[in-house]
């Protein structure tokens, strides 16, 4: 059986995907990938590749019907991003991101919602999280200063969200010391830092702020504990974070790996390496490495797409996520990465010098996976976090709880 959710070989996923955004991302590929040389160029998102993310509709998948969003569910959002990310992985990151952090504004009161998305629902919001800006109290707000990197996107925001330390209070997850702020991107300046090897296209530049004024209504407290919005009462906010996350952060990198083996598969058909008189298709060691290969990404993706399946059933069902279902989810999404990085590598060995030539799209996929495959929520580290909760021992992620 094949399918959206399937691939050969895989059985058919419990949940089908609104197909119609589906034929939506594959109808701007051509857009996409005949763009993406200047994103690398340039090192941010072209914007013919950004207008069409916007008309498609794409950039509403997680903001609430009510906002004139399309409130989508889970396994679509993956899926959709998956398919971006076989074209362009900058693209794929560009829709991404904002989509997690339009999902996160779930946190806040209905008049910071509204004020953002007073202008329609085609915003694109930039954000980072991991380091936190100074917030000082002030009537009815906070006065924001500081600098913080990563914020991917930001020279196309409409809004940037970041975290902040306020008051000098105790500043770690889960305390109240630790708030999230969005203000408007005119109110920061960009500074150009995301000169990399992978994700080029991305524009993950820092960004600075100086005595910015934030009304309390645009912030929330960063802890586990919630009561959403009026907005946002529909099953798709009952996702924990790191469902969330695990539906955006390693799909690009399961399309960038499809894309490889895609690649490699008809390289061998018609490639005959140096001092050899037969194609590579025709060796042993070629034919192993790709089924190695194939079998890894199925795998890895279809572990995914199942847990994130059997979370969106406790959404639709009104259950709560235990601890131990939101560490299935980080290990979902950190088996999803690793997969994608050894299908691609299998790729490149498979491909040999020529996979390391900048002409050939094994390079930049190559560069990509080896770049997204530290991002904290889908790093290595996060095998031992998922060990951590099933074993008893408070987790060194504490963002695993949201």
């Amino acid at each position: 059986m094949t399918g959206p959710l399937s691939t050969p070989g895989t059985s058919q996923m419990p949940w089908e995907p609104d197909t119609s955004l589906l034929d939506a991302a594959r109808e701007i590929a051509p857009i996409i990938r005949a763009h993406g040389e200047e994103a690398e160029r340039e090192r941010r998102l072209s914007q013919p590749v950004l207008k069409a993310l916007r008309e498609t509709g794409l950039l509403r998948i997680t903001t609430p019907r009510s906002l004139g969003g399309l409130e989508t569910d889970p396994v679509t959002r993956a899926l959709v991003v998956e398919e971006i990310g076989r074209h362009d992985s900058a693209a794929a990151w560009t829709l991404e991101n904002p989509l997690d952090w339009a999902y996160i504004c779930c946190r806040l009161p209905d008049e910071g919602a509204e004020e953002i998305y007073s202008g329609g629902a085609d915003i694109l919001i930039a954000g980072q999280f991991g380091r936190p800006l100074n917030a000082t109290s002030t009537d009815g707000g906070y006065r924001i200063s500081g600098r913080a990197p990563f914020v991917s996107n930001c020279y196309d925001a409409d809004w940037i969200l970041s975290t902040v330390c306020v008051d000098d209070d105790e500043c770690a997850v889960g305390e109240p010391g630790m708030r999230m702020v969005y203000f408007l991107r005119e109110g920061c300046e960009i500074i150009d830092t995301w000169d990399v090897m992978g994700m080029r296209g991305t524009g993950s530049n820092d960004i600075s702020v100086t005595d910015v004024y934030v009304p309390k209504s645009r912030t929330f407290p960063m802890v586990p504990d919630f009561e959403p919005g009026s907005h946002y009462r529909g099953p798709l906010y009952r996702l924990p974070v790191a469902g969330v996350l695990a539906t955006g952060i390693p799909t690009p990198m399961l399309g960038v790996a499809r894309r490889a083996l895609d690649e490699v598969t008809e390289l061998a058909r018609t490639k005959t390496p140096v001092a050899s008189s037969g194609l590579v298709r025709e060796r042993a060691s070629a034919q192993v490495q790709l089924g190695r290969a194939e079998a890894i990404l199925r795998s890895g993706r279809l572990l995914l797409l199942d847990t994130l399946s059997k979370a969106w059933q406790r959404c639709v069902d009104g259950e709560t996520h235990s601890l131990e279902q939101k560490a299935d989810l980080l290990l979902a999404m950190a088996h999803a990465m690793s997969s994608a990085v050894q299908s691609v590598e299998l790729a490149c060995s498979i491909a040999g010098s020529t996979a390391f030539r900048s002409t050939n799209p094994l390079e930049r996929c190559f560069r990509d996976v080896q770049t997204m495959r530290h991002h904290v929520w889908a790093s290595e580290q996060r095998y031992g976090t998922f060990g951590q909760v099933y074993l008893g021992v408070p987790p060194d992620f504490p963002v695993v709880a949201f």
